[in-house]
């Protein structure tokens, strides 16, 4: 899991499992953001959440390209046979048995999460970069407050 303030943690190959095994391609579009920790705050004692604001709120959130897989599981699939793919029908009495994985399938399932990852870990560090940038700089154009 994610810990409050430890920041993201390293994507798990559930998450390729499901991109792998999903009958249509998923999108994929990653976005990062900074900033958000001073909407609602906590305490760092109690964990309780503070509210009002004496500085207008300023959050950046930047996306990223759309990422594709259609690599790795061609080149899966070139190696280890056509992947099944899930569907949603609740009588398929065998969908249990369809979960278990190979290794193989562990392996492109780790590859894919890997790739959003690595994007993540980018866009994340550009967008905290950006964001601790403009508030030193006070770079911001369109200063908003939300009292009155």
């Amino acid at each position: 899991g994610r810990g409050r303030s430890s920041g993201p943690g390293k994507l798990r190959w559930g998450v390729g499992k499901l991109i792998a095994h999903s009958p249509m391609r998923p999108r994929v579009v990653p976005f990062a953001h900074a900033g958000m920790e001073s909407l609602i705050p906590q305490d760092p004692i109690s964990g309780k959440s503070r509210f009002g604001h004496e500085d207008p709120l300023r959050v950046l959130v930047r996306f990223g390209q759309e990422l594709h897989f259609d690599d790795l599981i061609e080149e899966h699939e070139a190696k280890h046979g056509k992947l099944w793919t899930y569907n949603a029908l609740p009588n398929n009495s065998n969908f249990h048995r369809k979960w278990n994985s190979s290794a193989a399938e562990y392996q492109l399932y780790s590859k894919i999460a890997d790739r959003i990852e690595q994007h993540l870990e980018v866009l994340s560090t550009n967008v905290v970069e950006e964001h601790s940038q403009k508030t030193m700089d006070n770079g911001w154009q369109h200063p908003i407050k939300w009292w009155a």
